[in-house]
């Protein structure tokens, strides 16, 4: 039995690395160029730079696990950030001691290592699915890419969506899941400082506020580039309602919004912007964990079914594959 995992993100990583444990013969294809998701983070010149997940924290006693193995191969650490709240026009220290876990040197350094050994087929856009009732047959570009027994998709919802609208029109259960909207846009901003702040914390908690919901010194993360960069995250609602703005006013948005929260006049080397159409979870849509059909021999596995949060698309994925390796 050959099962095809399509995203090779933290969910999809987390199934395949689960299944290949449990003996089974798995295939990840991912239009990146490589494994990540929305956990990657950008090199550049200087180093590394977060743009997506900030951080992760375990609460699971499975994802501890998880994140204890990861901690001796050396590809996460403790984030030793201090934290702060941003409301109302104040700026206070944060009470929350939770451990939180970063990549090291970067974001996407645990889904890589989950996938070690995993075969992988990257970049590769899987664009087309069928399935004749018993294997599930993949095609890129009208390129076939094999048949399968098992089919996992472990995308953000909308892009799942538009893979299975065809079979979507057969399957009111599944149809379902997909006619509210499970994940919210962000807009990501990172700002290069010509000099060190003031601000006496490294990342920073929005409340209340329409526009901003994070900021972060990426220079306090070990493995990142070095020298003043923050990172900006724009809320949910400001993301839906600019999101095709051009990247040029988002950067002087945040420029302006950095400012004003850290209270500091600042000079702007540069900026650079990303949008990330699916990202932040919509606060309604309710908890599935991951969904598994038998009489289609399909999964479904990522964050936006199981509450949003890195740990929980990391459980997501690790418990479809239990169930798909018991069946």
């Amino acid at each position: 039995m050959t099962i095809a995992v399509i995203g090779a993100g933290i969910a999809g990583a987390a199934c395949a690395s689960e299944l290949v444990k449990q003996g089974l013969d798995v295939v990840v294809f991912d239009k990146g160029r490589s494994a990540g998701g929305r956990m990657s983070s950008k090199r550049t010149p200087d180093g590394y730079l977060d743009l997506g997940a900030q951080y992760f924290t375990a609460r699971a006693a499975a994802f501890k696990r998880q994140c204890e193995n990861w901690l001796t191969l050396g590809v996460v650490t403790p984030w030793q950030g201090r934290l702060a709240i941003y409301e109302n026009g104040t700026l206070c220290a944060s009470p929350d001691q939770t451990t939180r876990y970063i990549g090291l040197p970067s974001m996407q350094k645990p889904v890589q290592q989950l996938l070690q050994q995993v075969k992988l087929n990257s970049p590769c856009r899987v664009d087309t699915i069928k399935y004749d009732g018993t294997h599930w047959q993949l095609y890129s570009d009208e390129q076939h890419l094999g048949h399968f027994s098992q089919l996992v998709i472990a995308l953000p919802q909308q892009q799942a969506a538009m893979l299975l609208a065809e079979h979507l029109l057969q399957q009111p259960q599944l149809q379902a899941l997909f006619n509210a909207e499970a994940l919210l846009p962000c807009w990501s901003v990172n700002i290069e400082l010509d000099a060190a702040t003031s601000v006496p914390f490294d990342g920073i908690f929005v409340k209340g506020d329409n526009a901003i919901s994070w900021l972060a010194r990426q220079s306090s993360k070990t493995g990142r580039a070095p020298g003043e960069h923050w990172l900006v995250h724009f809320s949910a609602a400001f993301s839906q309602l600019h999101l095709e703005a051009d990247a040029a006013q988002i950067s002087k948005v945040a420029v302006a919004e950095l400012q004003r929260m850290l209270g500091d006049d600042i000079s702007v080397v540069q900026t650079l912007c990303h949008r990330w159409r699916y990202a932040q979870q919509a606060p309604d849509y309710p908890v599935h964990s991951h969904i598994y059909r038998t009489d289609l021999s399909l999964g479904l596995c990522g964050d936006w079914l199981n509450g949003g949060r890195v740990e929980n698309a990391w459980l997501s994925g690790y418990q479809l594959a239990r169930a798909l390796s018991y069946d």
